[in-house]
């Protein structure tokens, strides 16, 4: 066993972007989340995680300026939560994945949501961790990755799906069944550039819908928790500024940012927004009696970085 390069190598869009500083950010929230929901005694005992655009597990970025596995990392983030995670997950086999063989010079693995997630959970008495995904080739790697015997104590084992339709249209059908998920279940959704242009008008009515069930089943105690993450690439920063400053949205881009927004009630939304390189922002639905413990979490685990964001790091409520 152990993880070598060539085991990370399949293609996927996650690729060139992991560890940057929309990943920063984005898992920093995530175990910003779970840790403050296990402080209550509702989630205490019980946690389910469901991760949709689930990725690799484990990927091996090149040390850039603003990666969280930098070399130069300066000592405020050396001590934030995320890089005690990534510490946590690559601790000597079998208490973690171990090294990875076969790194170039300049690289240094990752560990994304997936393996983030089944760490944090490791010790909660009931639990699941389900990870959707629609490329293949994405799905083999981190069926890989959680064959290593660092998951074995993890009970009962992760489970890998590639969805043969999207990972959105899967959890609609999801949601629309009651029974399958519940008041300990944790939703995380990761489309990337959706909002940007208008090719996506389709995949942003479908978000509206699940953020609009979302929140129906959060505020009836049937869902625990969801989020989105959102992306405007590079070559988009007006209508990221328009959408996150409060300028008219673009007329072509109908279900854009502040319309997602608004499909949560403000008792139950937290709002993350930041640039680090390009503009992100995402979007949770919480419920209302914790919501301000988990901005204030949010707002700790993420203060490590605020030096990376050059004009942009802001959590508010409502």
């Amino acid at each position: 066993m152990g993880l070598h390069r060539r085991d990370l190598q399949s293609a996927s869009d996650q690729n060139k972007n992991a560890g940057n500083g929309g990943d920063v950010i984005k898992h920093s929230v995530y175990l910003a989340v779970l840790d403050e929901l296990r402080e209550h005694e509702r989630w205490r005992e019980q946690l389910h995680v469901l991760e949709t655009h689930a990725g690799k597990g484990v990927y091996a970025p090149a040390a850039k300026e603003y990666d969280a596995v930098a070399k130069d990392l300066d000592p405020a983030m050396q001590r934030s939560k995320l890089y005690a995670a990534q510490e946590r997950a690559f601790r000597r086999a079998p208490d973690g994945l171990g090294s990875v063989d076969g790194m170039s010079a300049g690289e240094r693995p990752y560990a994304a949501s997936a393996v983030i997630h089944a760490f944090a959970l490791c010790d909660v008495p009931r639990k699941s961790l389900v990870l959707m995904d629609r490329n293949g080739g994405v799905t083999d790697t981190l069926t890989r990755v959680f064959d290593e015997p660092a998951f074995r104590r993890f009970r009962p084992p992760p489970r890998v799906q590639r969805t043969e339709s999207s990972s959105e249209q899967a959890l609609i059908e999801l949601l629309e069944q009651p029974s399958r998920l519940g008041g300990n279940h944790v939703v995380h959704l990761d489309p990337f550039a959706f909002v940007s242009s208008r090719q996506h008008a389709e995949e942003r009515k479908r978000y509206a819908k699940l953020l609009y069930e979302a929140d129906r089943r959060v505020k009836c105690n049937t869902l625990a928790a969801l989020s989105v993450f959102v992306v405007w690439g590079r070559r988009h920063g007006g209508k990221a500024r328009n959408d996150l400053f409060g300028a008219d949205c673009v007329p072509d881009v109908p279900d854009g940012y502040r319309d997602l927004r608004d499909k949560i009630g403000s008792e139950r939304r937290v709002t993350v927004e930041w640039c680090w390189g390009q503009y992100f922002a995402m979007l949770l639905v919480v419920p209302a009696e914790v919501r301000d413990k988990v901005v204030e979490r949010i707002q700790e685990y993420c203060k490590p970085f605020e030096s990376r964001c050059k004009t942009l790091l802001r959590t508010s409520a409502g």
